[in-house]
């Protein structure tokens, strides 16, 4: 017999104007299984997969922005770009079919880039002051200009997102990715308004 705690999961929940038919939510998973940043048929028939088989609501695997250095995997999916949109624009028409509801996680790995196998091995991962969680420098830090430019690049997607029919964005903002390494001290050594980091590292 179900506890009344788990009869709770099956419950409808409604947040602002996201209404979802259970508390059952899908974490993000990076899956890697976009050739070239371009999600295909086969991540459609993913996620609706999950969709028609009750998860209330689905967080996709991170996508990364339209930024030289977001990714750290060729065939990590893109949020950005005319076939990557197109992809997800089927990925969610297919969700939404089957009555599930989707949010794309958006992402930039910063630091997190091995610069041998990721896209722009050329260019040096993005980060707040150059300087990885060991102390290491590893580049420059980001210009005003530079961070400009990535904050324009969540808010392209983030926009594409609402464009295309999803209900609402996650922004991946823990596990020392981009948004993570502004908020340790380690990582974050910078003394203008991007500065004041929140979070000793241990």
């Amino acid at each position: 017999m179900l506890t009344r705690s788990v009869d709770k999961l099956f419950e409808p929940f409604k947040l602002g104007k996201l209404t979802l038919s259970n508390r059952i939510v899908m974490a993000p998973m990076t899956r890697k299984f976009s050739p070239n940043g371009i999600p295909g048929p086969e991540v459609a028939e993913y996620y609706k997969k999950r969709a028609e088989n009750g998860v209330g609501l689905i967080i996709t695997e991170g996508t990364v922005i339209n930024h030289l250095t977001s990714s750290n995997d060729y065939n990590i999916p893109k949020f950005y770009g005319y076939a990557a949109l197109k992809g997800w624009e089927k990925v969610v028409n297919e969700v939404h079919k089957v009555g599930g509801k989707i949010i794309p996680q958006i992402w930039h790995v910063g630091l997190d880039r091995n610069t041998t196998t990721s896209p722009n091995p050329h260019i040096p991962p993005a980060s707040p002051s150059g300087i990885d969680f060991s102390g290491k420098k590893v580049g420059e830090p980001l210009s005003l200009d530079e961070i400009d430019e990535i904050i324009d690049g969540f808010v392209e997607a983030a926009v594409n997102a609402k464009r295309l029919g999803f209900d609402g964005i996650e922004l991946h903002g823990a596990h020392g990715y981009l948004i993570d390494q502004f908020f340790w001290e380690r990582t974050n050594q910078r003394n203008d308004k991007y500065g004041g980091s929140l979070v000793k590292r241990t």
